[in-house]
């Protein structure tokens, strides 16, 4: 599993920046992406990468501001003509995507060649994903903007084989059925399962959040904490606290001071402001060296199993 970013820039697209869209690539382990927030430009930033459209089936929108929904109506139409014949997909999304989608196909006369279901979503409600869990994180915007908190289901552990060896059950088709009984029979002797699996594997745990001010209370650090990987905005990147939080948004020093007490894995910067040299971001990006990293367009950072 690998998160992917197609577009790391906020409101404005520069020419290293498109505006903000991710995809969580669990191909190898599902058999597709999932697409968050789609800027404009969206379908072109896909072409040069490996990812099918057709194998995108479920999108989450983070909010309605159009640097992160505008490359949607085009996507959507793209995707009927790649692959995407009959294959269902799903968006989720503020109150609003709908009647915005279907005026834009209205207007357009643009018909698709898939099932599209839109659902809108509301704070902490819950989703079912393939083997994900999602919780939906309500947000500080000045409209609906919601984060996405993506748990992946554990896994049971490995059967360990050379324990079976030595009470004398050889490889074979029994070595299927013991991760799913309590016990076993090996001549005439009773064992337990569980004491020839190794440790669960802690499924994966990503939080995206869409555009925000800073939140420090507890219930919702309590929601995010032990995340693998957190992806938060930073639009402004050189102290501008009080500017940030005027324009619905955060700074990325405040960012590291709100998680600095909460166990995670990585951090991710992300809706970097147009206005910031390529010297700034550089010079930013230093002093963050081992504590968050800044995205750029097509960064890609791999999300490992982990081991209880």
């Amino acid at each position: 599993m690998k998160f992917t970013v197609l577009g790391s820039g906020a409101g404005l697209p520069s020419k290293d920046r498109n505006t903000q869209s991710f995809v969580i690539d669990c191909v190898l382990e599902y058999n597709e992406y999932i697409l968050i927030d789609a800027g404009e430009a969206l379908q072109h930033r896909i072409l040069h990468t490996h990812i099918k459209p057709s194998k995108i089936k479920n999108i989450f929108i983070t909010h309605l501001h159009g640097d992160h929904i505008f490359g949607l109506p085009g996507f959507l139409s793209s995707r009927a003509f790649q692959g995407g014949e009959g294959i269902p997909l799903k968006i989720y999304g503020p109150r609003g995507l709908r009647e915005w989608l279907e005026t834009t196909f209205r207007i357009s006369e643009s018909t698709l060649n898939y099932p599209l279901e839109i659902i809108e979503v509301e704070a902490h409600m819950k989703i079912r994903l393939n083997n994900f869990d999602v919780h939906v994180l309500p947000l500080s915007h000045g409209i609906d903007s919601f984060g996405y908190i993506f748990k992946e289901d554990d896994k049971i552990g490995e059967l360990q084989t050379d324990k079976l060896r030595e009470i004398g059950l050889k490889p074979g088709p029994v070595y299927g059925e013991i991760k799913s009984a309590k016990t076993f029979t090996v001549d005439n002797a009773v064992y337990k399962s569980v004491d020839f699996i190794g440790e669960t594997i802690r499924g994966r745990k990503i939080t995206v959040h869409g555009d925000t001010r800073l939140n420090s209370d507890e219930e919702y650090l309590n929601l995010i904490k032990n995340s693998d990987l957190i992806v938060h905005e930073a639009t402004f990147l050189k102290n501008e606290r009080e500017k940030a939080h005027d324009y619905f948004h955060s700074e990325v020093n405040q960012v590291l001071d709100t998680f600095k007490d909460i166990n995670y894995k990585e951090l991710l910067i992300v809706h970097i402001s147009s206005r910031y040299t390529d010297e700034d971001i550089k010079e930013v990006a230093a002093l963050l060296e081992g504590r968050a990293v800044i995205a750029y367009d097509y960064f890609e950072l791999p999300i490992p199993r982990n081991v209880k």
